[in-house]
């Protein structure tokens, strides 16, 4: 039976993909370091900063591009609009009985700034896990472990909900049950050639998905 629903927050619940694709660039041109392209940012979404990083500047400062990338971010000091309907769809689904959990690559000072911005009610989450709170972070499956264990429920009764490849592998990794979203910028077909089963244009989409589900009895 399904009891939790979990959720990535970046391109899941906040629309901020393209402002961090472009963060990424600006950081890149600030330090005079190459400029990544932004599908290659965009499939490496969902991992942390510093593993970004690594990968796309190799042998580079992470802590000086760490640095740099978050002094821009702050320095914007824009409020990250909600996916539109994400808002509605968290309080819905707490409505439901669901317990409501993040899971996300984020620190948690920016997790709760963003989300709070956003318009969202802290109190709604039942637990949120962020790069923090765990040795590994995704695709590695312990943060989706940990944030079932607070949750007190069983990865089989979850779902989490994400936007990458990244979010995807994790859950797999977990044996929890994985719905992918396209507010994050990837498209249905990407997500399909490479076996996600189900896939929504936003988590607006999702009360009214599970609902649809619970009574077929397929969830």
């Amino acid at each position: 039976m399904l009891k939790a629903i979990i959720f990535d927050v970046d391109g899941v619940l906040i629309d901020d993909v393209d402002l961090i694709i472009d963060l990424y660039q600006e950081t890149a041109r600030v330090l005079g370091f190459r400029v990544p392209p932004r599908m290659e940012i965009l499939k490496l979404l969902g991992k942390p900063l510093d593993v970004i990083i690594k990968i796309t500047w190799p042998g580079k400062d992470v802590e000086l591009v760490r640095s740099t990338y978050r002094k821009l971010l702050l320095d914007l000091n824009t409020k990250i609009p909600p996916v539109k309907g994400a808002v509605d769809s968290v309080k819905k689904l707490k409505e439901y009985g669901f317990k409501i959990g993040i899971v996300s690559s984020k620190r948690r000072f920016f997790i709760e700034k963003h989300l709070k911005e956003a318009n969202f009610d802290l109190n709604l989450f039942d637990a949120i896990v962020s790069a923090e709170d765990t040795e590994k972070n995704k695709p590695d499956p312990e943060p989706l472990i940990y944030v079932c264990n607070r949750l007190n429920v069983k990865p089989e009764e979850a779902i989490y909900v994400g936007d990458t490849l990244v979010d995807f592998e994790s859950a797999k990794r977990a044996e929890i049950k994985f719905i992918g979203v396209l507010s994050g910028g990837l498209d249905k077909k990407y997500f399909k050639e490479r076996g996600v089963e189900d896939v929504l244009d936003s988590v607006a989409e999702l009360p009214s998905f599970l609902k649809l589900n619970r009574s077929n009895q397929s969830l």
